[in-house]
């Protein structure tokens, strides 16, 4: 009988270069998945509850003040005109207290929360303190590096898509409809990315974190922060036009469901209630999953550049001059 030799592991090196590879965030997808319903996700799953459910139900409370009584049960799902809908906000007083005093206070609070509970999640992800300061200033680094060419993108896209729909043909024209609100939500949410990655850039080591010691530590901070968003921008339009399209049109969907239903009891408005505090804790899991996938994506992305630095400054110390 002949024996074959046992097989030795693979060498750390080989186990290092496959693991220090490039990947795109797609590859950050199911390691993220884990941990939306702990800790600092559930208080962003909280915090988007309170900013799209609790500010609606104050808000229509407002307007039931406004008019000392309610006709959401009974009239819920009619079609109103034009002059209908000025009787209301003329004899409703809703041109003078559109929205009251408790409605902002609350929608800004939860709001508030919902954003620095999202810097929580994308933090913890990577074994980072969230603090204040990258957070801050990560929004003034996304808005510098950021704003213009995401911007410039959104521009022509919905040039594009709105001659497409000026030639008359009438697909054409609902491809415009449609695709250029997808392009415009999907630009803001290419911003919020963008401020992600930068904010993690800077409470991260490899930029030294807000105290930054030279311009060419804050000028790589900057470049790194960019290409990680535009050298896999395909995949990251992917991922972030299909979250716009889940989070917007599972709302969408819940709203076309309830006004076919009609009023005509109490209960039917409190099962929209219902579905859309459903709808809102998905929508709330699927950005904190995002936030994960980034977070995921920066660490390995950091490793890999270091690693390249390293390299590197190795080869030009082997040849440098005795």
């Amino acid at each position: 009988m002949i024996m074959e030799p046992e097989r030795q592991p693979p060498p750390e090196a080989a186990m290092d270069v496959d693991t220090l590879s490039p990947r795109g965030p797609w590859a950050f997808l199911a390691p993220a998945a884990a941990g939306g319903f702990s800790g600092a996700g559930l208080q962003l799953i909280l915090a988007w509850l309170g900013f799209q459910v609790l500010s609606s139900s104050i808000w229509a409370q407002h307007l039931r003040g406004l008019a000392g009584w309610s006709s959401l049960p009974t009239f819920w799902g009619e079609q109103l005109s034009a002059r209908d809908v000025w009787e209301l906000m003329e004899n409703g007083k809703l041109l003078q207290h559109p929205f009251g005093f408790w409605t902002p206070t609350f929608a800004l609070g939860f709001l508030a929360w919902a954003l620095w509970a999202g810097w929580k999640v994308q933090a913890k992800a990577v074994d980072q303190r969230a603090a204040f300061a990258p957070w801050f200033f990560g929004l003034m680094d996304a808005a510098l590096i950021g704003l213009l060419p995401i911007c410039l993108v959104e521009f022509i896209l919905a040039w594009l898509l709105e001659k497409l729909g000026g030639t008359g043909i009438q697909g054409l024209g609902w491809v415009n409809l449609v695709g250029g609100t997808l392009v415009r939500l999907t630009a803001v949410s290419a911003f919020l990315l963008q401020w992600w990655l930068c904010r993690i850039d800077r409470a991260g080591a490899s930029c030294g974190g807000f105290r930054m010691g030279s311009w060419a530590t804050l000028g790589r901070h900057y470049g790194y922060s960019c290409l990680r968003l535009w050298i896999d921008g395909p995949q990251w339009a992917v991922l972030l036009a299909g979250g716009v399209v889940v989070r917007f049109g599972l709302h969408f969907l819940v709203l076309v469901m309830a006004w076919r239903w009609g009023g005509a009891s109490p209960g039917k408005v409190w099962a929209f209630l219902v579905l859309q505090a459903v709808v809102t804790l998905v929508a709330a899991w699927l950005m904190g999953w995002m936030l994960r996938v980034v977070a995921r994506f920066w660490q390995h992305d950091s490793r890999v550049r270091e690693e390249i630095r390293d390299l590197r400054r190795r080869a030009a110390g082997e040849v440098a001059p005795i």
